[in-house]
């Protein structure tokens, strides 16, 4: 065997058929679902898929570890619910695979990253190729973070040439509420795994870094109201992502108002004869 497909999924009934039905040119499929409690499971079933069922959580690399574990092909690719491949980059992949002693162990592909409905290469988003074809063998899963987290120990890499049709899709955030659910799990399992000496001060400049990629690196604002709401999109990232950090440096609140609530309890209790005010 060649190729493996790899797809983490949570309740993803309303995408997963598609996904799936783009990756049936490899030589295995195999579904990392995450305890969905949809139909999703029933679907991947339907299309000759490995299914791996793990306990739920907000994003663990270790699922991820698991999940290329499982693979049994020389190769893997990375597929999402959000993913859908055009046949003829797929033809592409298989002629560059077939290929006896190929010398390359990652493979960029034509990536078209739509978020919100929108792909411009003003997008705080936008990337022409993307890593997402890669020797089993090289691939490292970096534990504590949720960006970044599969690199290839290989420098030895194949760039496709580019397409804007004969491409991989990943159509992501099709809502604010989408975006919004998504953005939430993916900052609050995030903050969880940077460590506890990382301060409230350099997420805040990690903002600022962020903000003036958007407006002086993308340009995105000439995209005009398009570009300004990925732009703040984007930086909304990572200013929710800065909450959970100072959150987790400051956490008296739940503590502080459960003893304001208790204190009022026993106020009222003190005062039984304030229990039977009412108006008349």
């Amino acid at each position: 065997m060649t190729i493996s497909a790899v797809m983490p999924v949570y309740n993803e009934e309303a995408r997963i058929e598609f996904a799936l039905r783009s990756v049936q040119w490899c030589d295995e499929i195999v579904v990392l679902n995450k305890q969905s409690t949809d139909r999703t499971r029933a679907i991947a079933e339907q299309h000759h898929v490995r299914i791996i069922d793990t306990p739920f959580t907000e994003f663990d690399t270790y699922e991820l570890e698991k999940l290329f574990n499982a693979a049994q092909c020389e190769w893997v690719i990375l597929v999402t619910a959000s993913d859908v491949i055009h046949p003829k980059l797929a033809g592409r992949i298989r002629t560059l695979l077939s290929q006896k002693d190929f010398p390359y162990d990652v493979i960029h592909v034509p990536f078209r990253r739509y978020v919100l409905g929108i792909e411009n290469r003003r997008s705080p988003w936008y990337s022409e190729l993307a890593p997402v074809i890669m020797r089993k063998s090289i691939v490292k899963i970096e534990h504590g973070g949720v960006h970044g987290a599969i690199t290839a120990q290989s420098d030895r890499y194949y760039k496709m040439a580019n397409n804007d049709i004969e491409a991989m899709y990943h159509l992501t955030h099709a809502t604010v509420d989408s975006m919004m659910e998504h953005s939430l799990r993916y900052c609050h399992a995030e903050a969880k795994t940077i460590p506890n000496d990382y301060s409230v001060k350099s997420s805040f400049k990690k903002i600022l870094t962020e903000a003036k990629y958007v407006v002086w690196n993308r340009k995105s604002f000439l995209l005009g109201w398009n570009g300004i709401m990925l732009s703040c999109a984007y930086v909304l990232y990572w200013m929710m992502r800065l909450l959970y950090i100072w959150e987790r440096h400051n956490p008296a609140a739940p503590e502080k108002y459960s003893k304001i609530r208790s204190d009022i309890a026993k106020a009222w209790e003190a005062a039984p004869e304030l229990q039977k005010l009412k108006s008349h």
